[in-house]
C-alpha cells in the first residue's frame, strides 16, 4: 500500500498544486492530509477531482467545522475520532492542536468502540508525539504527551503528523515509525509504502 501525505499547507495554493500534482505522479493507493490546509476553493476544486480514498484531519489552525465541507466530496474522509480500514488497513485520526479522547467511532460498523479495543495501523494525527520528531529549531519539543501514549499503548505500524516545519522527516520509535510529512519551508509530500517493511520518502 502506497500513501502519499503531507501537512501544514497554511492556504497555500502553490502546495496545494504540488501535492495534486503528486497524486497523478505516483499513483498512491491513499492520501493523506494532517492538518493545517485553511483550504480555499481551489482546494475544494482538487478534492473533487481525486478519485482515491483521501484521510484528512484537521490542525490548530483549521476549523473543525470543514468536517461539513470536506464530507460533501465521495472520496474525502474526515478522520478525527474515527476509525476507517481499507485494504485490511486500520487508520484512526486525531486533529487539532491538543487531541485527547477515550472512543473512537467505527466507520465499517457504525458504531463507536473504546480506544483500548482499537487496533491501529496507522494512526494520523497534526501533531507529533512528545519527543519524536517534534523539535523546534532552539531545540524545544512541541509534540503531545497524549499522541505518545497512543502510539506506545497501541504500536501502530506508521504514526502519520505534521505541525513542526522544522522537523520533517522519520524515525523509528519502539514498533513505530513517526513520519512528521509536514511540507515544511522546501517539503512538497511524503510516500510511504506498507509492506512487510515499510519505506519513506520524502519528497522535496
Amino acid at each position: 500500500m502506497l500513501i502519499q501525505a503531507a501537512a501544514d499547507f497554511h492556504g497555500k495554493e502553490s502546495r496545494y498544486r504540488t501535492f495534486f500534482q503528486g497524486l497523478h505522479i505516483h499513483n498512491p493507493d491513499i492520501a493523506v492530509i494532517a492538518g493545517d490546509i485553511e483550504p480555499d476553493e481551489l482546494f475544494f476544486k482538487f478534492l473533487d477531482e481525486t478519485d482515491i480514498p483521501i484521510l484528512i484531519v484537521h490542525g490548530n489552525m483549521d476549523s473543525i467545522s470543514i468536517r461539513k465541507e470536506i464530507e460533501r466530496y465521495e472520496n474525502a474522509i474526515f478522520l478525527h475520532e474515527r476509525m476507517h480500514t481499507i485494504d485490511g488497513v486500520n487508520f484512526v485520526g486525531a486533529g487539532g492542536g491538543n487531541p485527547s479522547f477515550d472512543e473512537i467511532y467505527l466507520w465499517s460498523g457504525k458504531k463507536h468502540i473504546s480506544m483500548k479495543d482499537a487496533k491501529i495501523d496507522v494512526l494520523i494525527t497534526h501533531v507529533p508525539p512528545k519527543g519524536i520528531m517534534d523539535r523546534m529549531t532552539l531545540g524545544f519539543h512541541i509534540g503531545n504527551e497524549w499522541v505518545k501514549k497512543i502510539v506506545e499503548d497501541k504500536k501502530p505500524r506508521v504514526a502519520i503528523c505534521g505541525h513542526v516545519h522544522e522537523n520533517p522527516g522519520y524515525d523509528a520509535y519502539g514498533e513505530t515509525i513517526v513520519v512528521n510529512c509536514s511540507v515544511g519551508r522546501r517539503g512538497k509530500y511524503s510516500l510511504i509504502n506498507i509492506n512487510k517493511e515499510i519505506e519513506v520518502n520524502m519528497v522535496e
